[in-house]
C-alpha cells in the first residue's frame, strides 16, 4: 500500500523503470496513455487539449485560459484519484509535487549524464546526435517550465524528492531493486489517517476539476483546498447565480461531505 511518483530527465529510463516496478509489485502503471484514456471520458475537447498541452511550457495567455486551467485541474484530479486508489506508479505530470507530504508516497527522480541520454535517444528514436540533443533540451525545458508554471517549484531540485538515482551509473535492474525496497518501507507508513487525508484531497481536486470545466462558470480565482478536514472553495464571483451553481456542483461531487464556501463578489 504505497505510491511511487517518478520525475525523469528525458532519456533517463523513467517509463521503462516505472513499468518494471509496477509489474514486479503488481502496482497500477499511470502514464500518459492511461491519463489520455481517462480524459477521453470527459469528451473529445480534453483529449485534444491533452495532445497540445501535456507537459509542455504554457504561454502566458494559456496560463489564464479557461481550457488550460480546466485541463490541469482534470489531470491533477486523475493523478490524485490514482494515488488514493493505492499501489500505483505515477509517471511525471507534477505527481511528485501534488503528493508532497503524503507519508506513504515515494517521490523519486531519475537522471543520467547528457551524453548517456543522447546515445539512448539516438538509438530509440533513430535520430542524429544533433537532433537527439535538441530534443532532450526541448523536452526537459518544457517539463521544467510546466512544473514552474503550475507549482512554482524548480523541477530539478533534489529537495523535492525522496531520492535521486543516476541511471548512467546504475543499471535499470539496480534502480528497480532500490525503488522496490524503498516502497516496502513506505508501505509501513500507510496509516488509516494518512489514507483518509489523501482520499479527502483527491475528492477536493475532483470538485475543483468539475468546477473548472463547467462552461457556465468563469471564476479565474477559483481554488479548492482542504483545511482542518473540511473542503473549502474560495474565489471571486460575479453574481449570485454562480454561488448557487457552485453549491449544486459541490453537492453533486461531494455528496454529504461538508464543503465550506469563502466567496467574494467582484467590486
Amino acid at each position: 500500500m504505497a505510491i511511487l511518483t517518478i520525475s525523469r530527465e528525458y532519456g533517463s529510463g523513467g517509463r521503462e523503470i516505472g513499468r518494471r516496478v509496477a509489474a514486479r509489485l503488481d502496482y497500477r502503471y499511470a502514464d500518459k496513455e492511461l491519463l489520455f484514456q481517462d480524459l477521453e471520458k470527459g469528451g473529445p475537447r480534453w483529449v485534444k487539449a491533452a495532445r497540445e498541452l501535456d507537459e509542455v511550457c504554457p504561454t502566458v495567455w494559456e496560463r489564464y485560459d479557461w481550457q488550460y486551467r480546466g485541463y490541469v485541474a482534470l489531470v491533477e484530479s486523475l493523478i490524485l484519484t490514482y494515488a488514493a486508489d493505492d499501489r500505483v506508479v505515477i509517471i511525471g505530470r507534477g505527481g511528485s509535487f501534488l503528493l508532497e507530504g503524503v507519508p506513504f508516497c515515494l517521490r523519486a527522480r531519475l537522471v543520467a549524464p547528457l551524453e548517456v541520454r543522447i546515445e539512448r535517444i539516438m538509438e530509440r528514436e533513430r535520430l542524429s546526435r544533433v537532433a537527439a540533443e535538441r530534443l532532450i533540451t526541448r523536452v526537459d525545458g518544457d517539463r521544467a517550465c510546466f512544473i514552474k508554471a503550475n507549482y512554482g517549484c524548480e523541477w530539478n531540485e533534489d529537495r523535492f524528492y525522496d531520492m535521486t538515482l543516476n541511471t548512467g551509473s546504475l543499471t535499470y535492474n539496480q534502480v528497480e531493486d532500490i525503488l522496490a525496497e524503498a516502497l516496502g518501507e513506505k508501505e509501513r507508513l500507510a496509516a488509516p489517517e494518512a489514507r483518509a487525508e489523501l482520499a479527502l484531497k483527491a475528492l477536493a481536486h475532483r470538485l475543483k476539476a468539475r468546477m473548472a470545466t463547467e462552461p457556465r462558470l468563469f471564476v479565474p480565482t477559483l481554488e479548492v483546498s482542504v483545511q482542518d478536514g473540511t473542503i473549502v472553495v474560495t474565489g471571486i464571483i460575479h453574481n449570485p447565480k454562480e454561488v448557487h451553481l457552485l453549491q449544486e456542483i459541490a453537492k453533486e461531487v461531494c455528496g454529504e461531505q461538508p464543503v465550506r464556501f469563502d466567496l467574494h463578489h467582484r467590486v
